[in-house]
């Protein structure tokens, strides 16, 4: 006779099946796998499966409103723990990598698949999530750009796009890079901080390292005051560059 089922195999059981079912979709996709494919990966029926799950977008969605989850309370977590939006626009950051290193699976699916599940009823309430966090990050740019901590001529919803597209597809290489995610963390983080401060700001150091000399302002390299310019009446000129400086400049590309 089989044994029945007790009640803490129960979600061990279906927690087996979502993960096996999350590796599969990672690996080939939501639509390209199979209820079989994920039967048979945790060695059961695919008429079983349904005993667990009532389909495969049902797994897909506990998949990701789980991530989606974490995502939103460590994001807020994250904005609620500093009042400056530097120190706050760091924290967001962290809190992505921690979501990575969280839900790889879910990180991947939902890069790879979203054009496609958001055909999908049942997925809407992602789109819904997605804004939501966004408005964190969007509203940490706008703050920043107001205190004059970041660059004034930022517009806060490219900055957006360019800095939260790169950060989720560092799930998909991470590993076969050699590099840890604190390592990708810490190098992201000064990428970025480096791209959105005023170039005679200074950006406050991760935890025991010692912040870099702003340039431009205060002391020059030799460490002697920078000398001001005298009111004469006239207006002061910068030192003329060489025609060979001149040509260079010009040929180079805006960013």
């Amino acid at each position: 006779m089989a044994r029945r089922k007790t009640a803490p195999e129960a979600p061990a059981r279906r927690e087996l099946i979502l993960a096996e079912a999350a590796s599969l979709f990672a690996r080939k996709g939501v639509a390209a796998t199979t209820v079989r494919e994920i039967a048979d990966a945790v060695d059961i029926q695919a008429g079983s499966l349904y005993h667990w799950f009532e389909s495969k977008e049902e797994m897909v969605d506990e998949l990701l409103t789980g991530a989606m989850d974490d995502l939103s309370s460590w994001y807020q977590e994250a904005v609620e723990a500093e009042t400056e939006p530097l120190p706050r626009l760091r924290g967001l950051v962290h809190a992505a990598f921690k979501v990575i290193a969280a839900h790889p699976d879910a990180c991947t699916v939902y890069l790879r698949d979203y054009a496609y599940l958001a055909t999908l009823p049942r997925f809407a309430h992602l789109n819904e999530a997605s804004l939501r966090v966004r408005s964190l990050w969007i509203d940490t740019l706008e703050a920043g750009i107001a205190a004059g901590d970041f660059r004034a001529d930022l517009a806060p919803d490219l900055v957006y796009r360019y800095l939260t597209y790169p950060l989720w597809l560092s799930v998909g290489w991470h590993q076969s890079s050699g590099h840890s995610l604190e390592q990708l963390e810490e190098q992201f983080l000064g990428l970025v901080l480096d791209g959105v401060t005023p170039r005679t700001a200074v950006v406050p150091a991760a935890a025991g390292r010692t912040p870099a000399k702003s340039a431009g302002k205060g002391k020059n390299s030799t460490g002697k005051n920078s000398t001001a310019t005298k009111s004469t009446g006239t207006k002061s000129t910068s030192a003329p560059r060489s025609a060979g400086t001149r040509r260079k400049a010009a040929g180079t590309p805006a960013d």
